[in-house]
């Protein structure tokens, strides 16, 4: 007992002694190791006692029996690290995380089943959890609290309660952890509705989170509810949500920094014990942000249920930025914590940031896509009807869907239709670009000439991000989810290639020397020297849409739409000389040579 986090009179003990809980979270996915420390430090000094992080399923189990436990996603290395700054950890360990995480950070491969029920007692589902539970509970047991570690508490699922009535559902998650060696209190986390409080938890568990905004006011209903549904139990802010969500298409928003501290104040004064979501900022690097799909993020009357995409860029407008540095956000709540706690107001440290400019980088090899689908193929199936990603073992990247349409035996102004696509395809007719199709659009037909040879039809649809919410959470699948129609009529026989671009070292670069085709998906690539370990800002200008590496890095999507107009380059990517950026534009134009780094993020702001 004298490890073990529990509760009485509504305070929380650490064995027999007082344990004051202010945490955030902090997701060592979403930053390069090198830097997880010094932000570490930075919550420690604020006066945080505990770091809060969920764990993605996707990356540590990306197939059936396969586990992955290294580099940024060492759990056990940050876990120690954490100790080592004097903090405690909150552990959220999925199945579902949600975190604007590609599904939420359950693995496609979960759902190849279409009529799974995922986040049920599905016994596809339970055994899945299952597998991956044991392999994660080798790293997390010896770091609970009752052995000795920084482990106080382990959360059941996420937001449950606003998902479904299912109670046996939460306590099968909590007997295989138990089964497996967890032997510290469990907890859950809800949005401030007062019945997901009922729906969202079990018997037993130490805290009931309450989510929400940080603004002035929701604290007091918080409370009210908490009383309601939990009234023995310790006040929890399971996620004050100190920022915003952000995605592609649309500005920047911050949330203003006097408001959070505020909210923060309040929270405080009511008794709670309080988690900032986020604390620091992070990277949704490769293909890893995830989705919204609803009727309410529709301004458009084209499209009533509208599909949006995170941005790459997880800063999150935290207290911590993307890239580490402390806000005005930062101060302003530490004030209010030390205020709360009776200790002296401190004076602001100047924090140094150093940030690099890497101007002119001259692109000049090149590779395009379809002259290199031998080196990027990872799967290839023929099928008769236009085949799943999911259906084929593919979980990122492009589904390349080709065949030759003979002709009627004339000249013939026809036009294409896909039923539906998941979530973004574009369409090139014997090598030529002839249109897109977007997930949450109305779309025309896509008109092109039939000669009298007939065509090389393909048609390429990137996953641009699967949803990370409840909404069609069963349905969510990528590719054409029906038929291609020629004139109406449906296409069959198809080849369906898997392009995930997890490895894209086989790539046949060749000089440049002619220009760049406009709308042919392209590889770009050039080399640079740079200050080795100092961060930089890959600039996007000039570029449509694709995704960038580093040194083989995947940084992550970029989209001319904004907000993000640069990515992030932490500086532990980079060398003194022969470092090499590799680009994707999907949609090439204007016949980009060359691209810059920056010292600053540039975000479109409202």
């Amino acid at each position: 007992m004298s490890n073990k986090l529990n509760s009485k009179n509504g305070k929380l003990y650490l064995g027999n002694e007082p344990f004051y809980l202010v945490s955030g979270d902090m997701h060592y996915f979403r930053i390069h190791p090198s830097d997880w420390r010094k932000r570490l430090e930075l919550m420690k000094d604020f006066g945080l006692t505990a770091v809060q992080t969920y764990c993605p399923w996707n990356l540590h189990n990306p197939k059936p029996g396969e586990f992955n436990f290294d580099g940024i996603l060492d759990l056990g290395r940050f876990i120690d690290m954490v100790a080592e700054t004097g903090m405690k950890v909150m552990l959220r360990p999925a199945p579902f995380i949600c975190a604007e995480w590609d599904f939420g950070g359950i693995p496609s491969w979960v759902a190849h089943d279409r009529d799974i029920v995922l986040r049920s007692m599905d016994e596809r589902y339970i055994n899945a959890v299952d597998a991956y539970y044991a392999e994660l509970c080798k790293i997390i047991v010896p770091r609970l609290s009752t052995n000795g570690g920084p482990i106080l508490a382990v959360a059941l699922e996420n937001e449950f309660g606003g998902v479904s009535l299912d109670t046996p559902y939460l306590e099968k998650l909590a007997e295989i952890l138990t089964k497996y060696g967890v032997d510290v209190p469990f907890y859950t986390t809800d949005g401030c509705v007062h019945a997901w409080l009922y729906n969202g938890t079990i018997d037993g568990t130490i805290l009931e989170g309450l989510n929400y905004r940080a603004v002035p006011g929701p604290a007091a209903k918080a409370k009210e509810y908490h009383e309601k549904a939990h009234p023995d139990k310790p006040l929890f802010v399971g996620e004050l949500w100190a920022g915003r969500s952000n995605y592609w298409g649309e500005p920047f928003r911050y949330r203003n920094p006097q408001e959070t501290a505020d909210a923060f104040k309040e929270a405080l004064e009511l008794g709670a014990y309080v988690n900032f979501y986020m604390f620091a900022g992070g990277t949704n690097f490769g293909p890893m942000s995830g989705g919204i799909v609803g009727k309410s993020f529709s301004p458009r009357p084209d499209t009533p249920i509208r599909y949006i995409a995170h941005t790459t860029s997880y800063d999150e407008d935290a207290p911590i930025s993307e890239y580490g540095t402390p806000t005005e956000k930062y101060y302003l709540c530490r004030d209010v914590l030390d205020e709360y706690l009776g200790k002296p107001k401190r004076e602001r440290v100047q924090y140094e940031y150093k940030a690099q400019k890497i101007l002119n980088i001259q692109l000049n090899e090149s590779a395009e896509l379809f002259d290199n689908l031998g080196n990027l193929t990872e799967i290839e199936v023929d099928s008769i009807a236009p085949k799943y990603m999911e259906d084929i073992g593919q979980d990122y990247g492009f589904i390349l869907y080709s065949k030759h349409v003979p002709s009627f035996g004339i000249e013939l102004d026809s036009k294409l239709r896909m039923d539906k696509v998941c979530d973004r395809a574009t369409i090139y007719v014997n090598g030529k670009y002839v249109g897109k199709n977007v997930r949450d659009r109305i779309t025309d037909p896509i008109p092109f000439k039939m000669p009298l040879n007939g065509v090389d039809l393909d048609v390429l649809v990137e996953n641009t991000a699967r949803i990370n919410t409840c909404e069609c959470f069963n349905y969510e699948r990528k590719g054409i989810l029906g038929d291609i129609r020629y004139n109406g009529t449906r296409l069959v026989g198809w080849k369906n290639r898997a392009i995930t671009l997890k490895d894209i070292s086989s790539l046949k670069y060749r000089p440049i020397t002619d220009e760049i085709k406009d709308d042919i998906p392209v590889f770009l690539k050039g080399t640079f020297n740079a200050d080795a370990g100092v961060d930089t800002f890959v600039r996007t200008e000039g570029f449509t849409r694709g995704y960038i590496w580093v040194n083989g890095f995947n940084l992550g999507r970029y989209w001319f739409v904004g907000p993000q107009m640069t990515l992030y380059v932490p500086g532990a990517l980079l060398k003194d000389k022969d470092n090499v950026i590799e680009i994707l534009d999907i949609n090439p134009r204007n016949n980009p040579r060359k691209i810059d780094c920056v010292d600053r993020h540039i975000m479109e702001m409202d």
